[in-house]
């Protein structure tokens, strides 16, 4: 089946950081940034840099299984978190998806990577010099949805 993203999942921006943000190892946060996210779509978490912020709201904690989409630049790439980070939070160029149970995360950061959906990211993104994919148009993309044994095997597949 196809279904909007908006229609199987939820969608929300990362922290908008109003200044530059300033590291501080004993930090009880950490933060993912564009540059955390490699070129093959995987997640660096072995260096993410530690902060101090005293607003954080337990709605912007990044939770195992959601999928981190880089909007702006040149990459519109997703990953999927697999694994439980502790006190993770996003920057606002990163959108967080949370899928619902008809889509492992997987494979939805998969479909994004894919030409068809890379094709429809471009397509709906704006800028001149830096491209950018705002929430309604990402909430507008149709996603193919298979079963839930079939999204599995293209995660194995994919992850040989």
């Amino acid at each position: 089946m196809i279904f909007l993203l908006k229609e199987i999942a939820t969608i929300r921006s990362g922290h908008l950081f109003r200044e530059k943000i300033e590291p501080d190892p004993n930090g009880q946060y950490q933060v993912i940034q564009i540059g955390d996210i490699t070129t093959d779509a995987r997640l660096s978490s072995y260096a993410l840099t530690r902060i101090s912020l005293p607003d954080i709201k337990s709605s912007q904690i990044i939770e195992k299984d959601d999928v981190l989409f880089i909007s702006r630049g040149m990459r519109k790439q997703a990953v999927a978190i697999t694994d439980p980070l502790e006190n993770t939070i996003a920057t606002s160029q990163i959108f967080v998806i949370r899928p619902d149970q008809r889509l492992l995360p997987e494979y939805l950061a998969w479909f994004i990577n894919q030409r068809p959906a890379q094709h429809f990211l471009e397509e709906h993104s704006t800028g001149t010099n830096v491209s950018l994919v705002n929430m309604e148009a990402l909430s507008k993309m149709p996603v193919q949805t298979p079963p839930l044994e079939t999204q599995r095997q293209i995660v194995r597949i994919h992850n040989l």
